[in-house]
């Protein structure tokens, strides 16, 4: 994963109580975060809002160039 990646960002994959839907969100990968290791800052697409995403909720759906 890099800066640029876009990517689907899922809050709390696996919790029947916080996320049961499965919702997700599209974003862009802006940096990393030092704290849990493997994190991330995306830009969501819908408006523009930053989310901290830990790399369990985070795949990549095109890499940047």
């Amino acid at each position: 994963m890099k800066a640029g990646d876009l990517v689907k960002w899922t809050i709390a994959k696996t919790s029947p109580t916080i996320n049961p839907d499965n919702n997700y969100h599209i974003g862009i990968l802006l940096y990393p975060e030092v704290v849990p290791a493997g994190s991330w800052t995306i830009m969501l697409c819908k408006d523009g809002s930053e989310v901290h995403g830990d790399i369990t909720e985070i795949e990549v759906i095109s890499e940047c160039r």
